[in-house]
């Protein structure tokens, strides 16, 4: 073994302080030591006519100086292991002025003969020599062991899925950036044409349904999902595929940033719940959005919940004049308050503006106040009591949060003058077998007949399930696979309709920028989720097998539960907008609300049983079809 091996592999085991206190020491005895070779140098390496008496005094003066000298030039501090032609520099500068106040010193106060006049710059020399040596060393060495390092590393094979501009990118990438070590040894793709050809040098060997036979002819390691276009049918099916052939897999950023020229291997990442459930994401019209909340004043009500949140940081980007976050829960609030600041640090825009405020939307007086003080454009209505088994038990809170805080939000909204109020509905609210989806019913009845004041209009938005949501079965679903099991499932037929919170927000967002009064809108969800499914797939990607390493139990429905979700009465016209994933609902105005009737019913369900405010939610919502019992 060499020295230089040696050093490589005893340096990283010293502790980080001792390797400082090792830097330091060496760095005084370093002018002891080019004193004493310059003097060796000087007389012939005869140590005899070395005057030891003399040393002994001027060593330590040497050694005080050249340390002051690199305190001054800032030439201590530098990272040997980094060194560079400045960190350079600044030594022969420490070194030049020590040696200047050295030499001034010895010349006036030093015997010629117990340090001769040529020692100064023989002493100069050797001491740039011996420190900038040094630091060069531990460079070198410590890049020396670095490559030691990778290459006991072995490079992993991978399977490259899809021969397309992602692939090539990708495949130049993992060629031109050994570091990753990272081999593609195979292209796959469906498009039989290609089987034979390569691409960047890889060659493409067949269809993506040969990933078994792949993986061993070629001892692949990994799998990487390169089609960025691919739907969520197409992703599936490539991850069943992968899944079979028990190969790890990974997969590339979407079409967007592919087209951002943002796909890379610093980017490559698992493949996530929303991958196999979504649809291509909504595209929004920014440049409508932008004239209609840019120089506004917006209110957000619920603005620390998962829709909340996500709406502040979408309007932030569109300029408005303040921005107003309005929760009850303090803790949520301060954490997005922080998050915003530090966003908005980035951005030209002033801190000023966004302005959190701790309040309840059931009391009226704090939600004018708030309006009051700052004003009010633009209304985004989030609060909402959303826990459906919760609301069964406690009706009285459900009508007193989501319908008594719609109006009183709303009638602030009309006083203060707001142009624009957007209520966050959900598809709980049709044909409702449960309390809070009966009271969003409600509340959408509401606006309804709000709307036809002279000042400000209203609109609804209804939607699904978001994923990662508080309360949504995601992130539960993940917590018990983390747990080890079982993964708790209401009914093997249970069905959701999902969309990201990202997309929700973009869906009120432009409700509030093209919606007509009175009018209620709905995103395009696709078809529904199997629940069942949905839990299976997350233990498969978790790496583990459903019903063998995960037990999965079936709870039965909760109380308010369907087994799936409508997004719309079949009386109920669904029309396109603009936005072709916009969907505007047509009322079918059957159903209405008496404001004042409706506000007594709130003012006095805290004074009723469950089973009388179970029984006044049905006088309102006709269809509610919950158990009142």
């Amino acid at each position: 073994m060499s020295i230089t091996t040696k050093i490589q592999r005893t340096i990283p085991r010293i502790p980080r302080r001792r390797r400082v206190l090792l830097g330091l020491l060496i760095q005084a005895a370093l002018p002891a030591i080019s004193l004493y070779i310059a003097l060796l140098l000087r007389l012939d390496f005869d140590q005899s006519r070395i005057a030891y008496s003399a040393f002994i005094i001027w060593a330590p003066i040497l050694i005080v100086i050249r340390l002051g000298a690199l305190v001054y030039f800032d030439a201590h501090s530098g990272l040997w292991r980094y060194v560079s032609v400045p960190d350079l520099i600044a030594v022969t500068k420490s070194t030049t002025a020590a040696t200047c106040i050295f030499a001034t010193l010895g010349i006036l106060l030093a015997e010629p003969q117990e340090i001769p006049r040529s020692i100064y710059l023989i002493e100069w020399g050797v001491h740039i020599f011996l420190a900038g040596g040094l630091r060069m060393t531990v460079r070198i060495s410590r890049e020396r062991f670095k490559d030691f390092r990778e290459q006991q590393i072995p490079k992993r094979n991978v399977v490259i899925i899809g021969a397309g501009d992602a692939a090539a990118a990708f495949c130049a990438q993992l060629k031109s950036t050994p570091d990753f070590r990272l081999e593609p040894v195979a292209i796959l793709d469906d498009e039989t044409a290609k089987i034979g050809l390569s691409l960047i040098g890889v060659p493409i060997v067949g269809t993506i349904d040969s990933l078994d036979q792949v993986v061993r002819t070629h001892k692949a390691d990994i799998a990487v999902i390169a089609i960025p276009s691919a739907t969520t049918s197409q992703r599936t099916r490539i991850v069943d595929i992968c899944r079979k052939a028990q190969i790890e897999f990974r997969i590339l950023p979407g079409t967007n940033e592919l087209l951002e020229g943002n796909v890379s291997i610093s980017k490559l990442r698992r493949v996530e719940v929303s991958d196999l459930l979504g649809r291509p994401e909504t595209h929004l019209d920014e440049v409508t959005l932008r004239e209609t909340f840019n120089n506004k004043v917006i209110i957000v009500t619920g603005g620390a919940g998962t829709i909340g949140s996500e709406l502040a940081r979408r309007v932030i980007a569109f300029g408005p004049s303040k921005l107003v976050l309005i929760d009850h829960a303090e803790n949520p609030l301060v954490l997005l308050e922080y998050e915003l600041r530090a966003h908005i640090n980035e951005k030209d825009w002033d801190s000023t503006k966004l302005i959190t405020r701790i309040a309840d939307v059931t009391n009226p007086i704090s939600i004018r106040n708030i309006m009051a003080d700052h004003g009010v454009d633009i209304v985004l209505h989030a609060a909402a009591h959303k826990h459906v088994y919760l609301m069964e038990d406690a009706p009285a809170d459900a009508v007193r949060n989501n319908v008594g805080g719609v109006l009183n939000v709303a009638r602030a909204a009309i006083e203060c003058g707001a142009e624009k109020f957007v209520l966050v509905s959900t598809d709980k609210a049709v044909a409702p077998t449960s309390v809070m989806g009966a009271t969003k019913r409600m509340s959408e009845l509401a606006i309804r007949e709000l709307g036809a004041n002279d000042t400000t209009q209203f609109t609804a938005v209804r939607f699904g399930n978001v994923l990662g949501s508080n309360g949504s079965v995601i992130p539960i679903f993940q917590q018990q696979i983390e747990a080890g099991g079982p993964v708790t499932v209401t009914h093997p037929k249970a069905e959701r309709y999902f969309m990201t919170a990202h997309e929700a927000a973009g869906l009120i967002l432009t409700a509030a920028a093209i919606g007509a009064n009175q009018e209620i809108y709905l995103l395009d969800m696709g078809t529904p989720v199997n629940i069942d499914s949905l839990a299976r797939t997350m233990i498969e990607l978790s790496g583990m097998v459903p019903d063998k390493d995960i037990k999965i139990e079936y709870t039965g429905l909760k109380p308010g539960e369907k087994l799936t979700e409508s997004l719309s009465y079949d009386s109920e016209e669904l029309m396109e907008t603009a936005n072709n994933k916009l969907m505007l609902v047509r009322n079918n105005g059957e159903d209405s609300a008496n404001l004042d009737l409706l506000g007594i019913f709130v003012e006095t369900a805290s004074t009723l049983s469950g089973k009388k405010v179970k029984e006044g939610i049905r006088n309102f919502v006709k269809d509610y079809n919950g158990n009142v019992g």
